[in-house]
């Protein structure tokens, strides 16, 4: 299923109208595809999350999310929850791929990718350990990880995310790998069997620096 250019306008438009009445911890989540669910039960278009939330696309659906300062696209298959981590919005990425404009971080399970302005765009795959993230606009710094780096434009970092296994007897510990540069069409290419269903003008449908 996709949206005419008419239809997805009048639901951005009553998207935008009603953020003001979600407060700072609420968001609009809207199929794109296929079917998504909150808290194990299917949506409609325009469904109000709040903090707490759980997400899971379809294996041929996407959606799309809405809240002040931000917005986000969530592939086929991905399954996240809508966070506040310090009166800072977030969602916690499980599976799958979003691509972030905005002030909106992304929480993985040791390691978040944190946008350094407003205008900053981005897209986070996980997948079950390997993490790939691309910085399409601004910058983003991975925080949580052994030392905080910094991800600019047009670069792309792939790093682990797993629970670090138990210190070997006498070790010291064990250490977290930091994030290697690797290249867009490495980062792309990832994303097999994930789907993104791109509708039109929906990477412009919030305020971003032009592509």
């Amino acid at each position: 299923m996709k949206f005419s250019r008419s239809l997805l306008a009048s639901v951005l438009v009553g998207f935008m109208a009603c953020l003001p009445l979600l407060g700072t911890d609420g968001a609009m989540l809207s199929p794109m595809a296929g079917t998504v669910d909150v808290n194990g039960q299917p949506i409609v278009a325009g469904s109000a999350i709040v903090t707490g939330d759980t997400v899971a696309v379809s294996p041929d659906g996407s959606a799309r999310m809405v809240l002040p300062g931000g917005s986000l696209i969530a592939a086929s298959k991905t399954h996240f929850a809508f966070e506040r981590n310090a009166n800072v919005n977030q969602v916690r990425l499980s599976y799958g791929m979003v691509k972030v404009a905005g002030n909106l971080a992304v929480a993985l399970h040791k390691a978040t990718v944190v946008p350094t302005s407003p205008n900053a765009r981005f897209a986070v795959t996980a997948l079950d350990g390997p993490v790939y993230v691309q910085a399409i606009a601004g910058s983003v710094k991975i925080e949580g990880l052994s030392k905080t780096y910094t991800v600019n434009a047009g670069e792309a970092v792939r790093f682990q995310d797993q629970a670090a296994p138990a210190a070997a007897a006498g070790s010291s510990g064990t250490s977290v790998p930091l994030p290697v540069t690797i290249g867009i069409a490495a980062a792309s290419a990832v994303v097999t069997g994930i789907i993104v269903h791109q509708v039109t003008k929906c990477d412009n449908c919030v305020p971003s620096p032009a592509q």
